[in-house]
């Protein structure tokens, strides 16, 4: 048998010319050459089977045709080893499995825990710190009008300190009241709570303006009940 034979590739459909006996056999451990391939003797027309060569038969794996044809036509002018260059697929990885990622669900609750812990302190404000009671007496607050005056000296119209309620100034807070003195049918009384640390100056300049209210009854100044 020559050293130097043509190849076949049968599934190709393409010849490999001057290919040497022991990289047949090589490629026949590889796999690479399929019992339905044939060769002959370079220059010869004369084909047979590859298992007509003992070297090649005995090569071949047992029960196993040619591994997957080439996907893309080779270029015609390159040579017998580029050409016929294996080419091994990388092993497929594993799918990582899914793992849930946490973050943005503790940063919506954060979110939320500052959202309610804000609206909770608007909704049921903390009641205002009155001076303690020296002398006098508790009066009723039903009908009178209550002006409420922070720790930061702003005015809230009502009895609770609420957004809603604040006076954008004095004089803003003086016709309010004017207003509501005018639509009451007797006097109007006036409660005023202010916290314990407003400076008196800013409580009597309220005093002081309420008093050119008509209709206007007692000015009330609210306190806490000394203990």
């Amino acid at each position: 048998m020559a050293d130097i034979l043509d190849l076949k590739v049968v599934a190709l459909g393409r010849v490999y010319r001057r290919v040497g006996l022991s990289k047949l056999v090589s490629w026949a451990m590889e796999g690479r050459i399929a019992t339905a391939d044939l060769v002959c003797a370079t220059g010869s027309d004369r084909w047979r089977s590859v298992l007509d060569v003992p070297e090649l038969a005995a090569s071949l794996p047992q029960g196993v045709a040619r591994a997957g044809a080439a996907a893309e036509e080779e270029d015609a002018e390159f040579d017998v080893d580029q050409a016929s260059q294996w080419v091994a697929q990388r092993p497929r990885r594993r799918p990582e499995e899914a793992e849930m990622d946490m973050t943005p669900m503790i940063d919506v609750t954060f979110q939320l825990l500052i959202f309610f812990m804000l609206t909770n302190h608007l909704a049921n404000p903390a009641p205002t710190l009155l001076p303690e009671a020296v002398h006098g007496r508790g009066v009723d607050a039903e009908g009178r009008q209550a002006i409420v005056i922070d720790e930061h000296g702003d005015y809230y119209l009502g009895d609770t300190i609420k957004p809603e309620a604040k006076a954008t100034s004095l004089d803003a807070l003086v016709d309010e009241v004017r207003l509501n003195a005018r639509a009451a049918g007797q006097p109007l009384d006036v409660i005023v709570s202010a916290h314990r640390s407003v400076k008196y100056v800013r409580l009597r300049e309220l005093v002081e303006r309420l008093g050119t209210v008509s209709n206007l009854g007692k000015i009330l100044i609210g306190v806490e009940e000394k203990q």
